[in-house]
């Protein structure tokens, strides 16, 4: 059952249907759509890595079902929307109302599996407006070293996007622009800057 939030469009709501059915038969655990399931799901690719070199078919299909189990879950903690422009997964971004940022879960989904950003999947970098990349990266900069082995988790990332939402929340609310609500046409003209991995 997805969270009480507009309904993502398609293929979305059937690739996290097919996380919960994964998850539940490899763990026989309930994901629920909430932050506190992200550890089961951070275990789950963890035991899905170590079939990659059997079975080359199984990081499309995971990473499409966690990334968008992954962006549901983000949407429940940051106010957000999915633009699925077309059917390739590198053009999709889970995109905040509240502030110009975005990221593609399906590519945070790949490096999770892999445990690295080496991969033919989409980048998982975090966009945000050209104008606003140094006053992220110096906000980045002050959150605590992460271990290497816990950097391409699905927890140290939601934690990460909510830094960086409230982080540039804050500074429209500071320019005067609270009730700023972005939409898609927001993020169908702009152009994110990446921010470094």
């Amino acid at each position: 059952m997805l969270p009480a939030v507009a309904l993502p469009p398609e293929p979305i709501p059937e690739y996290a249907s097919a996380c919960l059915e994964y998850v539940r038969r490899a763990l026989g655990f309930e994901l629920d759509f909430t932050a506190e399931t992200l550890p089961v799901l951070d275990h789950y690719v963890s035991t899905v890595r170590e079939t990659l070199e059997d079975r080359s078919e199984i990081p499309a299909l995971v990473a499409r079902a966690a990334g968008a189990y992954f962006g549901e879950v983000v949407r429940t903690v940051i106010p957000g929307f999915w633009r699925v422009p077309s059917p390739n997964v590198h053009d999709w971004q889970l995109c905040s109302r509240v502030a110009f940022l975005w990221v593609n879960p399906i590519g945070i989904a790949y490096d999770a599996i892999h445990g690295s950003s080496e991969h033919d999947g989409p980048r998982s970098m975090v966009r945000c407006a050209p104008e606003d990349r140094p006053f992220l990266e110096r906000r980045l900069e002050t959150l605590p070293p992460v271990p290497e082995d816990q950097y391409f988790l699905f927890t140290t990332r939601l934690e990460v996007l909510e830094v960086a939402n409230e982080a540039l929340h804050a500074r429209l609310e500071e320019q005067g622009y609270a009730e700023t609500e972005l939409t898609e046409e927001d993020y169908a003209t702009g152009v994110g800057q990446p921010l470094p991995n």
